[in-house]
């Protein structure tokens, strides 16, 4: 049975209706979606490299929240951004996948990075917004602190990748590019939390330099930022 004129406009109009509240919720919440999507990639994207499976869900949930964070989804124009920046890095990473092309991965890499610090930038400046302190906004600062591992571990890699030696894996050092980028996420964290396990330790002034500037950051930040949050949010 067609459905009549009338009838097709009522169902553009519902779903227009749907998709706006969507938006908007979205847009009300994007800070705590990114936090979540974030622990989500810490927890499952090594799980997913080390049995083989396939990560491009999680990968695709994780782009959009960056995107989400750094544009903002309240004017057309962040959601032109965002829509421009997922198409492209998800394109990029597909490509580098399937054609297995070096330089194109990097590439998604790359502007992957560029947008966690766009996020991680928009995310500081929300959290630091208003006298007060909300869920929003703490979730805005626990996902600057999470990006802030993420950028810097790829900091890491890229050391690792240009010269050998610039870090020690159980008292060996490694070779140029034999330190992957999940292992060297993992390394920042520990360093961001100075949690010192001593497995991989930088060997280079660069590396050493970059390692004690993040241990710096996280203590100040810890002891500043969510301080001040979570003061502002019982203060309220």
């Amino acid at each position: 049975m067609l459905l009549s004129a009338d009838s097709l406009t009522g169902l553009a109009d519902k779903f227009r209706s749907r998709w706006l509240s969507v938006s908007e919720w979205y847009s009300t919440h994007r800070y705590r979606v990114l936090f979540l999507s974030l622990l989500l990639a810490m927890i499952f994207a090594p799980v997913t490299q080390e049995y083989r499976l396939h990560g491009w869900p999680l990968e695709s949930v994780y782009c959009v929240s960056l995107a989400a964070a750094a544009g903002g989804l309240g004017t057309s124009r962040g959601r032109r951004c965002a829509a421009i920046a997922v198409a492209l890095i998800a394109s990029l990473r597909l490509l580098g996948l399937r054609l297995k092309l070096g330089p194109v991965s990097g590439l998604a890499t790359i502007l992957s990075v560029a947008l966690a610090i766009l996020a991680a930038v928009s995310s500081l400046r929300f959290a630091l917004q208003g006298k007060y302190a909300n869920t929003e906004r703490i979730g805005a600062a626990l996902s600057a602190y999470l990006l802030a591992g993420q950028i810097f571990g790829v900091g890491y890699w890229q050391i690792g990748q240009l010269r050998a030696g610039s870090f020690a894996a159980a008292g060996v050092p490694a070779a140029a590019g034999a330190l992957d980028l999940p292992t060297c996420v993992y390394f920042s964290f520990v360093t961001l939390a100075t949690l010192g396990y001593g497995d991989i330790v930088p060997l280079t002034p660069t590396a050493r330099s970059l390692a004690a500037s993040e241990a710096i950051i996280g203590q100040l930040y810890l002891a500043v930022l969510i301080a001040r949050l979570v003061g502002g949010r019982l203060a309220k």
